[in-house]
């Protein structure tokens, strides 16, 4: 075989798989508002993007977003039912063709929803780590502001007791200074009556 046959059989070979990617979308029939298609058209034109091939693309975000919104029960069993779907009507389109087998495009949605369940059991398990952790530091906080209080009403007690030991003492005092200004102020007043008499 030549070099130019072989070509023209690659050439073959990628039709025929471009034709059953091709065939693997179904054409569905949706009505948008002025707004939207306005949007649609001005991204489409600023990227230079085919808008059926931006609308695909979008529906496809926009799926995703919604499939994770679901609850996860019935996720995981539109998940399962979706790919069923997917499958039958890749196998439909086989036969409509004339090809032998078209696969599946778009979202595996099973493998998907796997995903999805993994992370949220990692964010739950992070979370329940997380809310251990401030447990634990609240309770070490409250048992620092117990042990805080506890000396507080350890102090004040014996406060109160220097407080009547200064107390005691200038009481002492001053009845000292009391005797000793009653003591030396006599003497005076006995002199003064000397002079007098």
């Amino acid at each position: 075989m030549s070099k130019a046959q072989s070509l023209i059989e690659q050439f073959y070979l990628e039709e025929q798989e471009r034709q059953a990617a091709e065939a693997s979308f179904t054409p569905v029939d949706l009505t948008i508002s002025s707004g939207d298609l306005a949007m649609l058209t001005t991204i489409a034109k600023r990227f230079n993007k085919d808008k059926s091939l931006l609308v695909r693309e979008v529906l496809s975000q926009a799926l995703i977003d919604t499939f994770l919104a679901l609850d996860p029960v019935e996720r995981k069993m539109l998940a399962k039912e979706a790919d069923e779907l997917a499958n039958s009507i890749a196998t439909e389109i086989a036969e409509e063709q004339g090809l032998n087998e078209v696969e599946a495009s778009g979202t595996n949605w099973v493998q998907q929803e796997k995903a999805l369940a993994k992370e949220e059991r990692k964010a739950e398990k992070t979370m329940a780590e997380l809310k251990a952790k401030i447990e634990e530091e609240v309770r070490a906080e409250l048992a620092a502001e117990q042990a805080q209080e506890t000396v507080a009403d350890e102090l004040p007690s014996e406060a109160t007791s220097n407080e009547m030991d200064v107390a005691e003492d200038s009481s002492t005092e001053s009845a000292f200074e009391t005797s000793e200004a009653t003591s030396e102020e006599a003497p005076v007043e006995t002199e003064q009556n000397s002079i007098f008499a």
